[in-house]
């Protein structure tokens, strides 16, 4: 079920990339990676059981926080190829390897595409009141109980986006380069 959860997440991460074709198989990489890292952590440390009525959950929440930062991993990756072409262009003419003209733009993209999951845990409890600590205190949990749970939450799904970003990035931005590693930025496709 978890592989089924990441299969779908994988395949909607891939529709949002309009400027990298065939990133299905990095995206499934990338977002089951993250996700069962994260969860062997939960796991592993006895923050969960390993029991389904614990991981499916937990499984859909990780995914699908990776999924959306993954295709904005996705989005800013071809944006910044697309902007900087010229910059790339000079880096591999003065001899620099496709990872090295590529490595400003890389890290970029993951710093914009965890912009929206830093924010939200920055700002958990002060602007919003997540659901699940909410839904723990309305059924009558200790609220310090509630909030341990809701910090592991968001740290959960702090470490999952991040990673699956990373990965998704390091195995995606060599689409953006052919075999004789010259620069090759494809058209937007069409949504």
């Amino acid at each position: 079920m978890v592989l089924f959860i990441c299969f779908n997440a994988a395949w909607n991460a891939q529709k949002r990339s309009k400027y990298i074709d065939k990133a299905f198989l990095s995206s499934f990489i990338a977002i089951t990676v993250g996700a069962g890292l994260t969860l062997t952590v939960l796991v592993l440390t006895g923050s969960i059981e390993f029991a389904p009525m614990q991981v499916i959950p937990i499984a859909g929440m990780v995914a699908g926080n990776a999924m959306v930062a993954v295709g904005l991993c996705y989005n800013q990756l071809g944006l910044r190829f697309h902007s900087e072409q010229q910059q790339i262009q000079e880096k591999l003419s003065l001899g620099a390897t496709p990872k090295m003209a590529s490595a400003g733009l890389i890290r970029d993209s993951i710093r914009a595409s965890l912009i929206p999951t830093i924010d939200s845990a920055k700002t958990v409890g002060l602007v919003s009141l997540p659901g699940m600590m909410s839904g723990l205190i309305f059924a009558g949990i200790d609220p310090v109980k509630a909030i341990k749970y809701q910090i592991m939450v968001t740290f959960m799904l702090l470490s999952t986006a991040s990673l699956s970003t990373i990965i998704a990035c390091y195995l995606t931005y060599r689409k953006f380069y052919n075999s004789r590693h010259q620069l090759v930025v494809m058209p937007l496709k069409k949504s």
